[in-house]
């Protein structure tokens, strides 16, 4: 037994030496933002949002800043995922399915913004469905319902989101992003109208254009 110690100690006593030797270092672990180091959309009139890649995989990373009036060094965190791609270790932002399917809009202009994009026809739900006007949703109530201003999760269940877009006014609507937390649904607040011209607005086409998978379509409408 102890001839079997002697030999452990020794051979740990090499690779001690081996290592000395050849200056080996511990690895330092990697932050999961540092993996994204490839710019998809860089904003020229927006300030909330960016939109980021990284080489290994074909998802990216959607920052979102200040998303509500009064908010000051808030960043959300989301992960735009495609092809069943994981988030990197560490990541503590919020899952989203790239090229969501059936969307919820709790505000008339992300419903704008899908219609821009040819994909209106993702919509299922609405906030204030008797003040939005766009077509495709005023002749289909069969496959576009009100799920309300204080949200109706019992409606809201029964439409199976992919998404739900939201604005925020202040951050007292964390009451709602926990819900929608714990039901599963993922979620993506939108900070277009806090932007100060009417371009730096328009160019949030280019988030819905990344989550709902036509990143090309949207840079050809926005002018990109």
């Amino acid at each position: 037994m102890m001839k079997r110690y002697s030999a452990i100690a020794l051979l740990a006593g090499l690779l001690l030496s081996v290592c000395l030797w050849q200056g080996c270092t511990p690895k330092k672990a990697v932050a999961w933002h540092d993996v994204f180091t490839d710019t998809i959309y860089a904003p020229r009139y927006a300030t909330g949002f960016s939109i980021l890649s990284s080489p290994h995989g074909e998802s990216s990373l959607l920052t979102v800043r200040n998303p509500w009036q009064g908010a000051t060094d808030v960043e959300q965190h989301y992960f735009v995922s495609y092809n069943g791609e994981e988030p990197p270790a560490g990541f503590d932002g919020v899952i989203l399915p790239g090229g969501a399917k059936r969307i919820v809009c709790l505000s008339s202009s992300y419903v704008g913004m899908l219609e821009e994009l040819g994909e209106v026809d993702r919509v299922v739900g609405v906030s204030g469905l008797g003040f939005i006007h766009n077509e495709y949703v005023r002749t289909h109530p069969d496959l576009v319902k009100e799920v309300g201003a204080e949200m109706n999760y019992e409606v809201l269940l029964s439409l199976r989101p992919d998404l739900v877009m939201m604005y925020g006014v202040d951050d007292g609507q964390t009451m709602l992003t926990d819900k929608l937390r714990e039901l599963g649904i993922p979620y993506v607040y939108m900070g277009e109208y806090l932007e100060e011209t009417p371009l730096g607005r328009a160019e949030w086409l280019n988030v819905v254009a990344e989550i709902v998978g036509v990143r090309e379509v949207g840079l050809r409408a926005f002018g990109g």
